[in-house]
């Protein structure tokens, strides 16, 4: 379930801080370096696209480019979706202990192919952690591949809010690609760095939703370490998720939602977060 605890995952799990590091060096983290030559999108939150991404290839989980800040192995293959490889299922050398090879389905659909995202496995995470040099505790990946999941599926429902405005043209928006920009600060992040009790985001993303063939919209998305989130899911993380301002129609977007505007601006200051998206039933 989405609404575990972290500290309730797994028998040996870590502080949610620690695991979100992992999660962040695994799957996207640019911890090392400057963001790759092949990001599709550079520049700051309100600037277009330097280029298109190619054609997909089948497989990855919506998180970042993880090929970031460490060099990619000769032979290689990567996702253009996610400037991923796809992990091995199989032991690392350096593995104690067994770990699930089970990958969940994400809420999120393709958009150049049907069904949806598939999250990595935990012998995926471990995989992936140790492709970025990265020390990789095998009793935590269950605590680990949970805070990327349920974070990813609040990302999710919070691009939703957005799209809802247009479901007359589009019912059901899909996401096409998506890439990790840790240290390109947004106008918004770099205001919380100066004037938040938060401090600057410990990530960034821009996620490109197809909105049903009419067009593909760039959402940029801030993950700010937040004591005071308020969330139900347990994680002390304030996800932050507007239409970037590469077009009119995302100015406009912005000007539709006051109170979200409102919200934003209480929510650096006195905290209570953004919310997680979903709707009552």
């Amino acid at each position: 379930s989405s609404h575990l605890r972290v500290n309730t995952v797994g028998s040996h799990a870590a502080p949610a801080q620690i695991l979100r590091r992992a999660v962040v060096a695994a799957m996207g983290g640019q911890t090392d370096g400057p963001p790759p030559a092949v990001c599709p999108m550079r520049g700051a939150e309100g600037g277009p696209p330097a280029s298109a991404a190619p054609a997909a290839a089948a497989g990855g989980c919506p998180f970042a480019a993880a090929g970031a800040g460490g060099s990619q192995p000769a032979g290689e293959v990567l996702d253009p979706r996610n400037m991923m490889p796809v992990f091995p299922q199989t032991p690392a050398e350096s593995q104690d202990m067994a770990l699930s090879k089970d990958r969940a389905t994400s809420s999120i659909p393709k958009a150049d192919e049907p069904g949806n995202w598939v999250y990595p496995s935990p012998q995926q995470f471990y995989h992936a952690l140790l492709r970025k040099n990265k020390e990789a505790e095998a009793d935590a990946m269950d605590a680990v591949v949970h805070v990327h999941n349920v974070t990813n599926e609040r990302t999710w429902n919070l691009i939703l809010d957005w799209e809802r405005m247009h479901k007359d043209q589009c019912p059901s928006p899909s996401l096409l690609r998506f890439v990790g920009r840790q240290h390109d600060l947004s106008f918004g992040a770099w205001c919380s760095s100066k004037i938040s009790y938060r401090g600057a985001p410990f990530d960034r993303h821009d996620w490109f939703v197809d909105r049903c063939g009419l067009k593909t919209v760039r959402y940029v998305i801030d993950y700010y370490d937040d004591p005071k989130s308020g969330t139900k899911d347990g994680l002390d993380i304030t996800v932050e998720v507007r239409p970037a301002l590469d077009d009119l129609g995302g100015v406009m977007d912005r000007f539709r939602r006051p109170a979200w505007q409102a919200k934003r601006m209480w929510a650096a200051m006195m905290g209570g977060g953004m919310g997680d998206g979903r709707r009552p039933e």
